[in-house]
């Protein structure tokens, strides 16, 4: 093999790309593992001296670091010089990352909410500025495929794309990457501030530090504000940071919404400016613009009752504000004058904001830029709050303030509350780059604004960032025989996530059974390992071994993994849960994100079996309230009514089409498994409305571990070659149930 050239100059590859002249510079020096800097070439050219340190950073940090710059023309351009360095790199240094600085394109991604953990807006009704879901995934899965819709016709950079029926329907990101992208609403010269990131990333990789200090924080009325949730993440933070552990109680902070009389956005300022802390995770909702951070506290004082009421009443003439000339500011400040008897000396505060009465209940940009934000890593457990196509979105604020924070993890569409938002986190503690974690818990609207790359210095020595990339076990390849081996003697470390990854390296290529799964459940004395178990072996779908551990997952001391269990349980709408389910959502109502989702579980079931069930539960309990239970009873056959009209309306030919497709609409939410008989037959009933029957394979498509799985599949296969839009939904469904 040809030596690499060590100086840059005279290793500079130009590569002229029948789209557009994309500049490939080559690596100044080999290594076990690449990453690509891709960069429009204005960009570059005004920030050439920081790309460059950049890239020595990367470098001195184990990378062989590609340049790729160009006058992008489109996604496709972007993508195929990726697909590219891939491919030709596959053996020798395979590419691990990539990130994208300045303007390179980004695309708006339709037929793909399966791919999301919640986003569900109709594509049909709504704008296609609404209804997609911006994604580097088109970039950093190399194995999907997509159909160009069109160009947005005000923002240059962003191109839609539909997701092709025959590709893949599952992500599996060939590489990680990362977004750099300076928020246009903080005004500036954004050339200048992309530098001033580039240079504040370079000091920070210098500094070479531990994770040694992390703040927590759980925002109102998020995973219904269940103190079991939020008392049960101390087990998994122990586990998998166990260095924080230790006798400093600023080490680790779990700060509540709840707190400081419920106006938490100060002390979070102050946790934020605090130079030592690495890491900052928040669990609340959010906007674009905001993270939402307080609510109502129970009122015990006349303070706080006057608290309660300037939030009331200064939030109200904010809406009509907001409203611009459509607001109606004197007429609210009318209603509360006549309401509760206020004077105009009352709404002066209104105008003349003291930290007493200033909203709490957000944390906008305007708070956030006129801040120092110090963690290196923030991760926003938040809808919305990693929105880099917009003017000015939460994330980009943190990244380009003037503290210390190099890179966050956000989403730029809506997200699952019940999502695991610890999913091996703790592998950040092991030297694994921020990129590599956000690979493997992959989804649509997730992304890392920032330095992918970035990483801490390792508190446990090992290859474990190497490893991951470099032996990957392939389905079927004998060759990969030594790879099985190593991820299997880590199987018993002494470390909660490095088991985890382990499993799921083995899961990935084929090479660990759901008997070995369960077992391994069974066995586990970490809880987060064991919740690794319960979501590998739900791969399997509906079989003996799936049923049984959702079963015993649904009395795990971890609540996440209850959690977890009672929404597979949902899903695998099984028959033979029904007793357990009703148990736990009548005994332990303490838990109530399980409870919450253990009511949708019922609904699954028909009416038949989980009324006995309940039943059942119900005369055994020593629950002392018989009246909740009794309410708890008649909720449960409210939603089996609900159930039983929405499908009437579904299978009724005289209801109009619109309310049908929204009965079926609402399948995507709550699989009906006992309606599917009918719904086959309604799709193959070519009296029906092809618009109906078209909506009614995609639901199905939704029923991923479902005991009538195999009925689905047989059913699209004969669809294959029957109207061109039925079938290509049929292919679709066909690959989303594989």
């Amino acid at each position: 093999m040809r030596k690499i050239i060590l100086t840059l100059a005279a290793t500079m590859c130009i590569i002229a790309s029948q789209a557009a002249e994309a500049i490939v510079e080559r690596p100044a020096q080999k290594s076990a593992t690449s990453f690509a800097v891709v960069i429009d070439a204005t960009t570059y050219d005004k920030c050439r001296a920081e790309v460059a340190a950049y890239r020595d950073a990367l470098t001195k940090d184990g990378l062989a670091v590609y340049t790729i710059s160009a006058a992008w023309s489109s996604p496709e351009q972007v993508r195929a010089e990726l697909a590219k360095l891939y491919k030709s790199n596959a053996k020798k240094m395979p590419l691990e990352g990539c990130v994208f600085i300045g303007d390179v394109p980004y695309v708006s991604v339709q037929n793909a909410q399966h791919m999301t953990t919640a986003f569900k807006m109709n594509e049909e009704r709504f704008p296609i500025d609404e209804a997609s879901v911006t994604s580097d995934r088109f970039y950093d899965d190399l194995n999907l495929k997509f159909e160009f819709i069109k160009r947005d016709s005000l923002d240059n950079l962003r191109y839609y794309y539909k997701l092709s029926e025959d590709s893949p329907q599952h992500l599996n990101p060939t590489f990680y990457s990362g977004r750099i992208h300076y928020p246009e609403q903080m005004g500036g010269d954004k050339y200048e501030a992309t530098a001033k990131y580039l240079r504040k990333v370079v000091a920070e990789r210098e500094r070479q530090e531990q994770i040694d200090y992390m703040v927590t924080f759980a925002g109102a009325a998020y995973n219904s504000d269940c103190l079991v949730t939020w008392m049960d993440e101390r087990v998994m933070l122990d586990e998998i940071f166990p260095q924080l552990n230790r006798n400093d109680y600023l080490a680790l902070k779990q700060l509540n919404f709840r707190m400081h009389n419920y106006n938490m956005t100060y002390r979070l300022f102050a946790e934020l400016e605090r130079d030592e802390v690495d890491i900052m995770l928040f669990n609340e909702h959010g906007s674009p613009d905001k993270q939402h951070i307080s609510g109502e506290g129970q009122i015990e004082s006349f303070d706080a009752r006057l608290d309660a009421l300037r939030s009331t009443v200064f939030s109200a003439i904010r809406r009509e504000e907001r409203k611009g000339e459509k607001g109606d500011v004197e007429g609210a400040k009318a209603y509360f004058k006549e309401r509760y008897h206020l004077t105009d000396k009352f709404f002066e505060e209104y105008y003349n904001p003291t930290p007493s009465t200033k909203d709490p209940d957000d944390l906008n940009l305007e708070d956030l830029n006129s801040h120092k934000l110090n963690p290196r890593f923030v991760v926003f457990n938040a809808c919305y709050n990693g929105s880099f196509h917009q003017p000015g979105y939460v994330a980009g604020s943190y990244i380009f303030g003037d503290g210390r924070t190099v890179v966050a993890q956000g989403n730029t569409v809506n997200v699952l509350q019940d999502r695991w938002t610890y999913e091996l986190f703790g592998l950040l503690t092991h030297g694994v780059r921020v990129g590599q974690y956000n690979r493997m818990i992959a989804t649509l609207e997730g992304h890392i604004i920032g330095d992918p790359a970035f990483r801490f210095a390792p508190t446990v020595e090992g290859s474990l960032a190497q490893d991951m990339v470099t032996k990957k076990v392939s389905n079927g390849k004998k060759a990969n025989l030594k790879n099985v081996v190593y991820w299997s003697s880590l199987l018993n470390a002494p470390n909660a996530d490095v088991q985890s990854l382990a499993l799921r390296m083995l899961s990935d290529g084929g090479a660990i059974s759901a008997k070995e799964l369960l077992n391994k459940y069974r066995t586990c004395n970490y809880a987060t390992t064991r919740m690794e178990c319960l979501k590998l072996i739900m791969r399997f779908g509906s079989c003996p071994e799936s049923i049984a551990a959702v079963s015993e997952a649904l009395y795990d001391s971890y609540e996440v993994v209850r959690r977890n269990a009672a929404t597979y349980a949902w899903m695998l709408g099984a028959e033979e849960l029904a007793d357990e389910i009703t148990d736990v959502m009548i005994n332990y109502p303490e838990s109530q994100r399980v409870g919450f989702i253990l009511n949708r579980a019922m609904e699954m079931l028909p009416e038949q079996v989980a009324m006995a069930a309940f039943d059942k539960a119900a005369a055994a309990t020593h629950y002392p309230v018989k009246e909740n239970i009794e309410a708890l009873r008649k909720y449960q056959l409210r939603s089996q009514k609900s159930k039983q009209s929405e499908m009437e309306c579904l299978f009724n030919s005289e209801e109009k089409l619109a309310a049908r497709i929204s009965a079926i609409r609402g399948v995507r939410n709550n699989t009906y498994h006992e309606y599917v008989p009918q719904m086959i037959a309604l799709v193959n009933d070519e009296a029906q409305p092809m618009e109906l029957r078209v909506a009614v394979v995609e639901a199905l498509g939704w029923f991923v571990a479902s005991p009538r799985k195999a009925e689905i599949i047989a059913a699209c296969e004969a669809l294959k070659s029957t109207d061109k839009a039925l079938a290509a939904e049929a292919i679709q469904t066909i690959n989303r149930l594989k």
